[in-house]
């Protein structure tokens, strides 16, 4: 008598319930809206924007955007008034002036091949340079600009170091407590903007070192309206807003 043959069935494992819910990942994703600036119709030999655009973090509260956009106004009016004064028929601007008193190393920026003599010379280079960056952001040369949001942190305005004026875009990343002090003038807060469009240029210095140093330099000048440094005063009265 020959007997069925018995089929085992086959227990497929068991998957733990768990494993089987996919789980939530919770991101927040920034969101940007743009704002516009004019830009001061600077007597300068390349074509210039009439406007400059950024992408700003909405997460910035309204005051905070308002003194973003007074910082870039100034920064602005800083660059037009550099080759105002030239226009007008100053050998040097003022801001030549005042960084060939204090600026020592680092002259150059990464892109520059010539070396450059003193620090009246790094400073006329360094406004071309802004002229080039404010013209590939103004005609959309170079890719958006956004303005990137911190709540806190131990930096003020940062600039990730880039290397191509003609490529690179005017982003930085704004630690929003620190923009909401009332401690710390705009004038300061826009020498800390200086700085991080210094680093988008091509400009770099020690880590921690600003002294004698182009980017630390160039940037307390504008803080200090470029006037004399003043003895008594602290230099990490300005350079605590500088990264």
């Amino acid at each position: 008598m020959i007997r069925p043959v018995r089929t085992r069935k086959i227990r497929k494992p068991v998957v733990p319930l768990t494993n089987l819910r996919s789980k939530k990942v919770e991101a927040t994703a920034a969101r940007y809206r743009k704002i516009t600036i004019n830009v001061p119709d600077a007597p300068v030999s390349v074509a210039i924007p009439e406007t400059i655009s950024f992408y700003i973090d909405t997460r910035f509260t309204t005051s905070q955007v308002n003194r973003l956009r007074t910082m870039i106004v100034g920064l602005l009016g800083f660059w037009n008034g550099h080759f105002t004064e030239l226009n007008d028929g100053a050998q040097r601007s003022r801001y030549q002036n005042c960084v060939n008193q204090y600026a020592r190393f680092n002259l150059s920026p990464v892109w520059f091949d010539e070396k450059i003599a003193n620090g009246a010379a790094a400073a006329a280079v360094q406004m071309d340079g802004l002229t080039t960056m404010i013209a590939a952001n103004g005609f959309g040369r170079a890719p958006k600009a956004y303005i990137k949001y911190q709540k806190s942190g131990n930096f003020t305005i940062k600039g990730v170091n880039a290397s191509n004026p003609e490529l690179n875009s005017l982003s930085i990343t704004v630690n929003a407590s620190a923009l909401s002090l009332t401690s710390v003038s705009t004038v300061f807060l826009t020498g800390s903007l200086h700085h991080a469009w210094l680093h988008r240029e091509g400009y770099r210095h020690p880590a921690g070192k600003f002294t004698s140093y182009f980017a630390g330099e160039s940037s307390m000048c504008l803080m200090r309206g470029n006037s004399n440094k003043t003895p008594g005063t602290s230099v990490s009265a300005y350079t605590d807003w500088l990264d």
